[in-house]
């Protein structure tokens, strides 16, 4: 596991960590695979699965956005990206890092949740052989999971403009949701939210245009008992990706010899026998 810093399109500089099999050089790497983290999940998270990956003979890469973890260096409040920003120019730097390494093996998107919502507006994204969604669907409060989708309304019209009002930054951690996140970040998220068609409804034609034209090898995983999203959500942001390649998996916790997994479940170190070779591991061929 080495330290290393990407540089985006926009001068600004985010850590991340560059995995690689113990016996690179004696047998040649199967694939290069980039993890992008869920909304407000450290890059931290998914260290059990990237060394998992590593002792399969894959290269992975994993990133913190601009103001989140390790790519935080000044006052959350003090951040103006977005969560477009971190598509375009955060996401497209790690993209570019795994475009430029040396190996010719193919490189695979494994997108948690926000990860796996808004890869048509990576650059190149169409240079990776496959994405790999994990929990991932539009967010879409009217079509939440039932205990999520009662709370929602007093979340987005209540607690979360109060709050960033206060702090100058939604203070996730402080409240027990979601995580800190900047400003601009968590407004945008809530206008995409509040729309039946997610970021496609809200932001520019071109952002439409993007997700109409891509056409990439596309798997979504995701799991009956996640407690945020339903399989409408899954199904809607499904419809939004113009790919003619596309599979959605929902597995039951059962299906797999488990009585739980949820939306971030998958990526715990305790399922590296079970739930990553079944479904992961298959993909990534």
């Amino acid at each position: 596991m080495q330290a290393i810093t990407l540089t985006t399109k926009n001068n600004i500089n985010i850590q991340g960590y560059w995995f690689t099999p113990k016996e690179v050089g004696k047998k040649p790497i199967k694939g290069k695979v980039v993890i992008a983290s869920a909304m407000g999940v450290a890059q931290a998270y998914y260290q059990p699965i990237a060394h998992w990956l590593t002792e399969q003979g894959y290269s992975v890469l994993t990133f913190d956005c601009s103001g989140m973890a390790q790519s935080k260096d000044k006052h959350l409040k003090e951040y103006q990206n977005n969560i477009i920003d971190w598509a375009t120019q955060d996401y497209s730097a790690a993209l570019q890092f795994m475009l430029n390494t040396d190996s010719a093996s193919p490189i695979y998107w494994l997108g948690h949740s926000l990860g796996g919502q808004v890869f048509p507006l990576v650059d190149n994204i169409e240079q990776v052989s496959k994405v790999i969604t994990v929990s991932s669907g539009t967010g879409y409060w009217k079509h939440n999971a039932p205990a999520l989708r009662r709370k929602a309304p007093f979340f987005w019209y209540f607690i979360m403009p109060i709050a960033t009002s206060l702090f100058g930054y939604f203070p996730g951690k402080k409240i027990g949701m979601v995580g800190d996140l900047p400003k601009q970040v968590i407004y945008q998220w809530r206008r995409w939210c509040l729309h039946p068609e997610y970021c496609v409804g809200v932001e520019s034609e071109s952002v439409k245009t993007k997700f109409q034209q891509i056409n990439v090898p596309l798997v979504s995983i995701s799991f009956t008992d996640d407690e945020m999203l339903s399989l409408t959500n899954m199904h809607d942001l499904h419809a939004l990706f113009g790919i003619e390649n596309k599979e959605l998996k929902n597995v039951h916790p059962s299906d797999v010899g488990e009585k739980r997994i949820g939306h971030l479940g998958f990526f715990r170190e305790k399922f590296k026998d079970n739930l990553w070779p079944r479904l992961l591991l298959n993909e990534l061929q």
